[in-house]
């Protein structure tokens, strides 16, 4: 339903007052709406026209269509030029007025109304009640195909002007502001180009495209589009693009697409190529926004235009919505193979599942292909997520570095794409062996699935490795991921692995080397050299008796597998002390399982061990002259030690035992044990003990000569032969022999010389 105003200049008008007014209108009309109305009714003739024109001239000036909206209504005003009025003064005219609710154009572009059969060339008399109408038709003067023919016949410079004034209009709707005036003395070509305008645009949109066809003061007409005469004069700062439709328009330098793409609907009369703009455009259902490049692009996109960009795409994906049309999808999934992600991902989110299931993929692709983007959901048919295996294992091999191919690998896995182990075990073998990444990384961000397979190739790329690149890779978390593995074909490896457990304290010293012993088991000399070094690396501290014991008793004859573990008796000999309660047992084990030189010192070790135990003295110099015979083939030092430990041993044993063990003891042998106990620490108790011994070995002839003399020279303190003396009153010859040995002379008193 619709209501009509006339407005003209009236002797008497309904209220009876002279003048312009609305002399006739519709019943029902809101108030107020009359005064809002008579603003888009005006009209003044061209400066050109006569002052006092015929009525054939009249007919021939041109004719001001007008649309707006006022208040939420949508307003149709029709301007003619009358000449004179009542009065005889000429100016009057009549504005007829058609105001509407916007759902009475629906489908219509308002131009359409031009020439329509109910505008009236005459005023209705004062207060006469117009029509309603029930359904306003529009004229049928500017329909699409003839505009399309008469563009045609303009030929390419219509076409190169269309596509300047779209630039400019499209500019003015989304952007909010901006006006194109159009010049020519013909207002039918104004109404030609307004009407090509409109229908490039979607109906909503033209809905809101504010137009007039003709207007003697373009310069404060408040319209987008203004028509005007070449004779009406504008000021030179006029805020609006003006079109001289007389003179020829060169292409525009920077069309934008949609000026672009609807001017090649038109050169081609594709008229539903812009129909579909119309179904595209994200106002279509009332919205205030305007996008038209967006539109344009995303057509363009469905056409299999190369020439849309990432950004345009992007922009496509924000307009896109459910209830897009059915072709548009079809036409997106032939298309999906050109979408940047962005579009897919809007796409599979929006769209019917054929062309869901296409982006999917789409999706999957491009994040396998690009380190950069999430991995996306996996698709929901596994038909879908079979076809991504070719391009799984493309993306895997085309990995440059393990953080590429863990993105890779879990893009895959992500996607639902089969990752066969054999394909990415393959390439982490690669990278691994020329050292292009972190593998901590790539097992870190694998799917625990995944991980299994990963591990097996980079063991491998380890083995085939550089040691430094061997020992970049092989950090603690890695070798945490390997530790339960069995490694004995990757040795390098493992021994790392191993020495990895040892530093976190999850393994002991016993059984990092038993690791490590079975890992060199039929090695190459190169590998027997690097698991030496490990075995270096594990002993660096040596281990106390216990834990050396407990080593022995696992290891047994395999101590022999490496030098260093043969030397780790001798370590531990020296380092516990041979007074070390446990080193008897542990020298006991080593002789027993243990060939080769750790068997001699731990022979050395009971030998000495054994001296100061030795039930007779007899026994006590046998096993002193057994530990003196060892010294070619025994530690030095052990030795050295073993012998000073056995004297020592023998300072607990009372003088006449000691005295007898000198005595059974080779010459070489008593001039050590005797050292010994003389470079030993000698209390006063000691002194006497030693003193003992020399008077014994004086009274049986059989001295040792630095123990004498030194025995001798210690006499000479009154203090310590007397207490010497002391000690000997119960046994006569012992007194007699210290005194002898006071005067100076040599032998028992009863083998001397008379004087």
């Amino acid at each position: 339903m619709a209501w009509q105003l006339h407005y003209t200049s009236a002797e008497a008008g309904p209220s009876g007052r002279a003048g312009f007014q609305f002399v006739a209108e519709s019943p029902g009309l809101p108030p107020g709406l009359a005064a809002k109305v008579a603003a888009h009714l005006a009209y003044r003739p061209p400066p050109d026209a006569p002052l006092a024109p015929t009525p054939a001239q009249v007919a021939e000036l041109p004719v001001a269509l007008a649309y707006d909206t006022v208040g939420g209504l949508s307003v149709l005003t029709r301007c003619v030029y009358l000449g004179q009025d009542y009065s005889g003064r000429y100016g009057n005219f009549l504005g007829h007025a058609v105001v509407t609710v916007p759902e009475e154009l629906t489908g219509l572009r308002p131009v359409e109304f031009w020439q329509a059969s109910l505008w009236s060339d005459v005023p209705a008399s004062p207060g006469t009640a117009l029509p309603e109408l029930a359904d306003p038709l529009p004229g049928d003067r500017v329909d699409p195909e003839s505009l399309a023919a008469w563009l045609a016949s303009a030929g390419e410079a219509a076409y190169a002007r269309l596509g300047v004034l779209l630039e400019t209009v499209g500019r003015a709707l989304s952007q909010g502001h901006g006006r194109l005036v159009l010049v020519s003395a013909d207002v039918e070509e104004i109404v030609r180009w307004i009407a090509v305008i409109s229908y490039s645009l979607p109906w909503p949109v033209a809905a809101r495209l504010p137009f007039l066809t003709y207007s003697a003061d373009p310069a404060s007409a408040p319209y987008v589009i203004v028509g005007t005469t070449p004779d009406v004069w504008m000021p030179s700062d006029l805020d609006a693009a003006v079109v001289r439709l007389d003179t020829r328009s060169d292409a525009h330098p920077s069309l934008g697409r949609f000026a672009r793409t609807v001017t090649g609907c038109w050169r081609r009369s594709d008229l539903a190529g812009i129909d579909a703009i119309s179904e595209l455009e994200p106002g279509r259902d009332g919205a205030k926004g305007f996008d038209p490049e967006t539109g344009a692009a995303l057509l363009a996109f469905c056409r299999g235009d190369p020439s849309v960009t990432a950004e345009e795409q992007a922009a496509i994906a924000r307009i896109l919505s459910a209830d897009m049309p059915e072709w548009l999808w079809h036409d997106l999934g032939r298309m999906s193979g050109q979408m940047g992600f962005a579009l897919a991902s809007a796409v599979r989110d929006l769209a019917p599942i054929d062309t869901s299931e296409r982006c999917a993929a789409r999706c999957a692709v491009l994040a396998l292909r690009d380190p950069g983007l999430p991995p996306p959901r996996p698709a929901k048919r596994q038909d879908t997520r079979d076809a991504l295996r070719r391009e799984a294992v493309r993306a895997l091999a085309a990995a440059r570095d393990l953080d590429e191919l863990a993105h890779a690998a879990s893009t895959a896995y992500a996607v639902g794409a089969p990752v066969a182990a054999s394909d990415l075990a393959s390439a982490t073998r690669a990278l691994v062996r020329d050292g292009r990444g972190d593998l901590g990384v790539l097992l870190e961000r694998l799917p625990a699935d995944l991980r299994e397979a990963a591990l097996d190739g980079a063991v491998h790329g380890i083995e085939e490795s550089q040691a430094a690149i061997r020992h970049s890779m092989l950090s603690d978390a890695v070798c945490g991921h390997l530790e339960s593995r069995d490694l004995p074909h990757a040795p390098r490896t493992g021994t790392a692995v191993v020495l990895s457990q040892l530093r976190r304290e999850r393994i002991s010293r016993i059984d990092a080397t038993v690791k490590l012993i079975r890992l060199g088991s039929g090695v190459r000399d190169d590998m027997t050299e690097e698991r030496d070094a490990a075995l270096l690396t594990v002993w660096e501290t040596p281990p106390g008796t216990a834990e050396c014991a407990a080593l022995v008793g696992r290891l047994g004859t395999a101590m022999s597998a490496s030098p260093h573990l043969s030397d780790l008796p001798i370590r531990t000999f020296l380092a516990a002390g041979l007074e070390d309660p446990g080193l008897v047992r542990l020298a006991e084990l080593v002789r027993d399982t243990v060939p080769g030189y750790p068997a001699t010192d731990a022979e050395v070790v009971l030998l000495s061990a054994g001296v100061g135990e030795a039930a007779r003295p007899k026994d006590a110099a046998a096993l002193l002259q057994r530990l003196e015979g060892l010294g070619p083939e025994a530690d030095e030092e052990l030795l050295r030690e073993a012998t000073a430990f056995a004297a020592r041993a023998l300072t607990r044993r009372d003088p006449r035992f000691r005295a007898e063990v000198i005595k059974e003891s080779p010459p070489a042998g008593r001039a050590g044990l005797s050292r010994a106990w003389l470079d030993g620490r000698r209390g006063r108790d000691e002194q006497v003990a030693l003193l003992e011994v020399a008077v014994r070995l004086h009274l049986a002839a059989e001295t040792v000569p630095d123990l004498d003399a030194w025995a001798r020279s210690r006499l000479s303190s009154w203090s310590l032969f007397g207490s010497v003396e002391s000690h000997f009153k119960h046994d006569g010859e012992l007194a007699a022999g210290l005194r002898d040995m006071a005067k100076g002379r040599r032998g028992p008193p009863w083998k001397r010389e008379p004087r």
